[in-house]
């Protein structure tokens, strides 16, 4: 009997530390970018039949992206959602974003077809560098106002 209540409560204790390592390691791997209260400097898009873009930096070194594309009206096209979180650092009038794996490609949001080399400039797949000394930001071909 007290074999069986021993086995029972070591049984227990190995689950139950399997269980803990299990979830520190899921929280290591999902370290999330905690966004800050006050906004820095933020982008919106104008009225257009196109997408709905912003992009918001925070006091923190933070910013979120938001982008819906709007399905023209005779379409069976769904809409793209992104919705991306990141940190930045400061150069001067210009910020430099860090997307942690984007799930696109950054040169097709920032498209240098419809801006000039002083709005934004792409670094590599997951960096782009913008200008934030501008009163409006061309993403995607859609102009975003400074708010």
């Amino acid at each position: 009997m007290w074999k069986n209540l021993i086995l029972i409560g070591f049984v227990i204790l190995l689950s139950s530390c399997g269980a803990k390592r299990k979830g520190l390691e899921a929280s290591k791997e999902s370290k999330e970018v905690i966004l800050g209260k006050s906004e820095a400097v933020s982008y919106k898009s104008l009225g257009n039949g196109v997408a709905s873009i912003s992009l918001q930096l925070f006091e923190n070194n933070t910013f979120k992206f938001d982008f819906k594309s709007i399905p023209q009206p005779e379409s069976t096209e769904k809409p793209v959602v992104i919705s991306e979180k990141g940190t930045y650092i400061s150069d001067g009038n210009w910020k430099i974003l860090s997307f942690k794996n984007p799930k696109f490609l950054l040169s097709a949001i920032f498209d240098s077809e419809f801006a000039s080399d002083t709005d934004f400039k792409i670094i590599d797949k997951e960096t782009v560098k913008i200008n934030t000394s501008k009163s409006a930001l061309p993403i995607w071909g859609v102009i975003c106002e400074k708010l």
